[in-house]
């Protein structure tokens, strides 16, 4: 009796360590398990409790691994920043938009192609049709609503309504160009997806994204604030710097939605992020179709998609957006081919939300990071003059060696283009991807051509 209850403890035993040891191993194999919570606190670390500040979130296969906030979303009451306070996330709210056109498209109610002038009758006729899908990707050449009403000497503080704001767009009788020939950011056109989706569906942008997107994906505290009046619990007040200290930056004609105007928390923000890998809402294709970039009617391709700019940051893919409005900053960086995203969200218009996210991602894409730096490390030299031109790895940053003692550290600007100092400095690569030559220019001696020729 006894020989067998040991052998069934042994055996219980050795499932035991057995469990453990295959959580021990998905714990190892956490590509991000480097990343202490520390480290991003000192990221973060100049937001006082009483003062505005930031929430940020990291996912990692669509799965929030990081979420903490910073800094207060009530000055009054003295409420800290959390991952489930509500932001109004300004332009990021587009890709939303975007969505439900792609959706009606789907649901067959709509031609992306077709002029909207035949769901918006108060528009005119600019003599060209106007298009949702040269809407959705800024090629419409419709003017901006928000420069309308500067113009207008209306300003942003004074209250227009839907109604009013689709009258103002429609005295426009000329465009900015012929729709599609060229690129240009019109929050106008953003604007009027709500419109179409009113007029196509009976339903507001509020009312259709909620049943086809934030009720699929268990989205609970976001919506479009299409009714000033509405109670937003947990609601971030933002804020703006005043010549006393800090004051409260709210105006009271937030209720043009589409361009802007959804109100949205971390956690909730990272349950869309994982929406592009795993699709749980009746849209097919949704990373494919979100993701496919816009075009000009003459083939060019642009970096801006369905409500997401398509961009790079040190020679990575990102897909995201930003948003600026009121005291609101906000930035969703997700590079897809880590499955990794960076969001952030500030209440202070004084803070760069972007360069935060960027800071975020240098932490968790550390590796990555430094195997694309060291790439750039080495000797570059110039036949015709003889002169040479060494480029440092150090410390997970580059630089550029000037004179026997002096070096400067390159800043990254786009891909694979720098700053060092006043000088602009750019890297080209050959078709395999490999760094062949230098390029710098300076105010006092132009471009410059380097090629490399060792590596460090």
């Amino acid at each position: 009796m006894i020989k067998t209850l040991s052998r069934y403890y042994l055996k219980e035993i050795i499932v035991v360590l057995i469990l453990l040891g295959y959580q021990n191993a998905a714990a190892q194999q956490t590509p991000y398990s480097h990343v202490k919570t520390a480290a991003v606190d000192t990221i973060f670390s100049s937001f006082e409790d009483d003062m505005p500040g930031c929430a940020v979130g990291v996912t990692d296969r669509g799965k929030l691994i990081f979420s903490k906030g910073y800094g207060s979303a009530n000055l009054d009451y003295g409420i800290p920043l959390r991952p489930d306070s509500r932001f109004m996330i300004a332009s990021i709210s587009k890709q939303f938009a975007a969505a439900s056109l792609l959706m009606l498209e789907q649901e067959n109610q709509l031609d992306l192609d077709e002029d909207v002038g035949k769901y918006i009758p108060e528009l005119p006729d600019y003599g060209y049709p106007i298009t949702a899908r040269q809407i959705m990707h800024h090629t419409s050449g419709i003017r901006d609503m928000f420069n309308l009403l500067t113009i207008g000497d209306i300003g942003l503080d004074n209250t227009t309504t839907p109604g009013q704001a689709v009258t103002m767009i429609s005295r426009q009788l000329n465009l900015n160009f012929q729709p599609g020939n060229r690129y240009l950011y019109s929050n106008s056109g953003y604007f009027l997806i709500s419109v179409l989706v009113k007029n196509i569906s009976g339903m507001s942008l509020r009312e259709y994204t909620e049943k086809h997107f934030f009720e699929p994906l268990g989205m609970s505290s976001t919506h479009f604030h299409d009714d000033t009046g509405m109670i937003v619990p947990n609601r971030v007040i933002s804020y703006r710097p005043m010549e006393y200290g800090v004051g409260q930056f709210y105006r009271t004609n937030a209720d043009k939605v589409g361009a802007r105007g959804l109100f949205t928390t971390i956690e909730d923000m990272a349950l869309w992020d994982r929406n592009f890998i795993e699709n749980k809402t009746k849209l097919k294709n949704f990373n494919e179709r979100m993701t496919q970039a816009g075009y000009t009617r003459r083939g060019h391709k642009i970096n801006y998609a369905s409500g997401l700019r398509l961009e790079w940051y040190r020679t990575l893919k990102t897909v995201g957006h930003a948003g600026n409005y009121m005291g609101f900053r906000t930035s969703y960086m997700r590079f897809p081919d880590h499955e990794l995203s960076v969001i952030t969200f500030c209440n202070m218009s004084s803070i760069n939300p972007t360069s935060y996210s960027r800071e975020v991602a240098d932490l968790y894409l550390e590796e990555e990071f430094t195997n694309i730096y060291q790439t750039y490390a080495g000797q570059y030299r110039n036949e015709q003059s003889g002169t040479n031109q060494e480029v440092l790895f150090e410390d997970g940053d580059i630089y550029l060696k000037k004179g026997f003692n002096h070096k400067e550290r390159l800043v990254w600007k786009s891909n694979n283009d720098f700053k060092a100092g006043h000088w602009d400095v750019q890297f080209k690569r050959n078709r395999f991807g490999q760094i062949r030559s230098l390029h710098i220019k300076t105010p006092q001696t132009g471009a410059i051509t380097f090629k490399k020729v060792t590596e460090l």
